[in-house]
């Protein structure tokens, strides 16, 4: 592949990661060219791979569809996307879901030593429907959940999925509002790949008994005294 060849193919590239990032964020080719302040089919050329976007658009554009800039400039060629492959598997996901939270609250009623009329009660729904919920045969509005959680000591944080990408995701995306939440200087010293040694100390710390933490506190005093 020559020079020429090489460059045609980067653009190409970055065009179809431009594309797929608005249409994955929900963005229309005249509101990504009005925010660079070009005409959208100087954008679309960006798109087909006919032009090339400069680094500052490139920049804007990131914010603007809420994705990496690493996803632009190095986008992943796999033929079908996550989101594609969760999609398919979703009807799928969601029953198995709902088995998994009923079982998860058969199990916290259980501990509770509370049978399922006792449960149902106070619920407001007849024991068959608390059973049809705790299967995972009927799924639970939200409300409902809500209430029966409490009643049983639970949050919806501890119903929350963990495990698969959509769970991952969510947390992920938890993950960063807290991020952003943090002082400026805080989020500079976190994302310095030099302070890391720093943070894997404190996540070690963060681990340990108050006693043990107050001893090395009374070690470090007396060594710098």
């Amino acid at each position: 592949m020559d020079e020429q060849e090489r460059l045609t193919l980067r653009r190409k590239i970055v065009g179809i990661a431009l594309r797929q990032a608005r249409e994955r964020a929900g963005r229309t080719v005249q509101a990504c060219a009005a925010l660079l302040g070009i005409s959208p089919a100087r954008y679309r050329a960006y798109e087909a791979g006919r032009q090339d976007p400069t680094l500052p658009e490139l920049e804007v554009l990131a914010w603007f569809f809420q994705t990496p800039l690493s996803a632009l400039l190095e986008p992943d060629q796999r033929n079908a996307s996550p989101e594609e492959e969760m999609a398919e598997a979703a009807p799928e996901f969601i029953a198995l879901r709902h088995r998994v939270i009923g079982l998860i609250l058969r199990q916290a009623r259980e501990a509770a030593g509370k049978s399922l009329r006792e449960v149902a009660a106070a619920l407001g729904c007849t024991p068959r429907r608390l059973r049809a919920y705790e299967s995972g045969e009927r799924p639970i509005p939200l409300v409902e959940l809500e209430r029966l959680a409490a009643h049983l000591g639970l949050s919806l944080t501890d119903l929350r999925d963990a495990e698969s990408p959509i769970g991952q995701a969510a947390i992920l995306l938890d993950q960063i509002e807290g991020f952003r939440a943090l002082p400026p200087e805080v989020r500079a010293f976190v994302t310095a790949p030099v302070h890391l040694p720093y943070l894997r100390l404190a996540m070690r710390l963060s681990e340990l008994p108050a006693d043990r933490l107050r001893h090395i506190a009374e070690d470090l005093l007396e060594i710098t005294l």
